[in-house]
């Protein structure tokens, strides 16, 4: 990202690569439109380049992408408020493999519409705090980063948006 900030072109092709789907996926759960998703996705690297200058060099390049991505995602909230996930949207974005036969396959569908579900129902900061944690893996130190937080306050944010993925999931799942 330093050579980007340089106005450097080539190296951003390499920072889209390296996180081009874990981006995706992160502004996907947060969203639950697959296609507003991938137009948030690209408005976050048009975002990177045109703030280019305002990469603080050596701060890590994630905690400043998903920092983008985490702003582009509130305003989304405060324009439209959260998405319903449709069945039709799952279907044609999941991943399920070939492998699988046709009654796995609905169940995972329906699983995962069931859990998408549930993600999007969570406050805003507990949701951002699962999916930064769970599906990109990201430490609370981070995501505390990320989300300019404490992260005593990410870790409680973690905490409750579990336990209410929970109480929300075990019935349904059953």
């Amino acid at each position: 990202m330093a050579q980007v900030a340089r106005d450097q072109r080539e190296p951003l092709g390499i920072l889209l690569r390296r996180y081009g789907s874990p981006l995706l996926t992160f502004i996907q759960r947060m969203i639950g439109d697959r296609h507003r998703s991938e137009e948030l996705f690209q408005e976050v690297f048009l975002a990177v380049w045109v703030s280019r200058r305002k990469y603080e060099f050596p701060r890590p390049f994630r905690a400043w992408l998903f920092g983008i991505a985490v702003n582009k995602c509130r305003g989304e909230f405060r324009a439209a408020g959260p998405g319903v996930v449709s069945f039709h949207e799952q279907v044609a974005y999941g991943d399920s493999p070939q492998s699988i036969g046709p009654d796995d396959a609905a169940i995972a569908v329906e699983t995962a519409v069931i859990v998408q579900t549930a993600v999007t129902r969570l406050p805003e900061q507990q949701r951002m705090a699962v999916v930064m944690r769970v599906w990109n893996g990201l430490s609370y130190a981070e995501i505390a980063d990320i989300m300019q937080r404490a992260e005593s306050t990410v870790r409680s944010d973690m905490f409750h948006g579990l336990a209410s993925l929970r109480k929300y999931l075990e019935p349904r799942l059953k």
